[in-house]
């Protein structure tokens, strides 16, 4: 009766630990370039200094990636161009005493990111746009801009993400 167990437990442990054997975690293909450099992020929106925060989070996101190394545009084999092109508020939701006044507003910036090969100057793309939006709650007391002012690091951190995202995850 033992015996009759045992082989299938051990066709079932093998067939277990050997379907596993092949998984990684992340994404399979590497980006045909090695280093990336970020140059100046030009913010076309009514945003201010959201370039510089934005700038400063896509360098810490990008020098944190395995198989890219961020550097200095001289010795980058790919250039990243950011232009922030849009950043927007619209209502999310009113205040059900007074529609007039609201509670919440869903706040997005979008950017448009080109990636250059430093060496050929050809673009790997152009143009992709890439966007973020959190939803802002303001307090009962009001103070939008205080609320708006708050947002614009987790705006900027999640839009460099995506943008990272867009890099590593397209090859």
């Amino acid at each position: 009766m033992c015996r009759f167990l045992l082989l299938p437990l051990l066709v079932a442990a093998t067939v277990f630990s050997t379907s596993c054997g092949t998984y990684t975690l992340g994404t399979r293909s590497k980006p045909p370039f090695s280093s990336i450099a970020l140059e100046s992020i030009e913010n076309t929106t009514l945003a201010p200094q959201v370039q510089a925060i934005l700038h400063q989070q896509l360098a810490e996101t990008l020098s944190r990636e395995n198989n890219i190394h961020f550097t200095q545009p001289a010795s980058a084999a790919a250039v990243l161009r950011v232009r922030l092109t849009a950043y927007e508020h619209s209502l999310a939701s009113t205040n059900p005493d007074d529609t007039m006044r609201g509670n919440a507003f869903t706040i997005t910036l979008r950017a448009r990111c080109t990636l250059v090969n430093a060496s050929t100057k050809k673009p790997w793309f152009t143009e992709r746009e890439v966007s973020a939006s959190h939803v802002a709650h303001v307090p009962i007391t009001g103070g939008f801009s205080a609320v708006e002012y708050q947002t614009l690091p987790i705006l900027t951190r999640e839009l460099a993400r995506k943008i990272r995202n867009t890099i590593t995850d397209t090859w």
